[in-house]
């Protein structure tokens, strides 16, 4: 396979969508509560993706991990303290919730992704 087709571009150019509007969100609501620490994870998280778009394994593992974890921790904070946080905080929150669920199963479950990824290896092989 010297050339990916169209459907594997486009499979990549979603994840990259989907990913994009998740950190613009994600620094969004770090910003509405203020929170500093969550550069960090935003940061990482960027820096996985980098690996996860240049065919890495372990990488999209580890996004995988990231993007359940936040789902998680999200849930926990709007169903404990759902009373002191702000609407916009927990609909930014929601959304983040979808988004960050729809990333792993689109990577796990999109066979164009995966040609891309296959690919990728390939080219980080020879």
């Amino acid at each position: 396979m010297t050339q990916l087709d169209r459907a594997a571009m486009q499979a990549r150019n979603k994840l990259l969508v989907m990913f994009l509007l998740l950190c613009i969100l994600d620094v969004a609501l770090a910003i509405a509560v203020r929170d500093r620490w969550a550069i960090g994870r935003i940061l990482l998280t960027i820096v996985v993706m980098y690996f996860v778009m240049q065919g890495r394994k372990w990488a999209r593992w580890l996004l995988i991990g990231i993007c359940s974890l936040f789902v998680v921790s999200l849930i926990a904070v709007i169903v404990a303290l759902s009373s002191r946080l702000s609407t916009i905080s927990i609909v930014g929150s929601s959304l983040a919730i979808v988004l960050s669920a729809i990333i792993p199963v689109y990577m796990a479950s999109s066979k164009d992704l995966n040609r891309y990824f296959a690919y990728k290896r390939q080219g980080y092989s020879q």
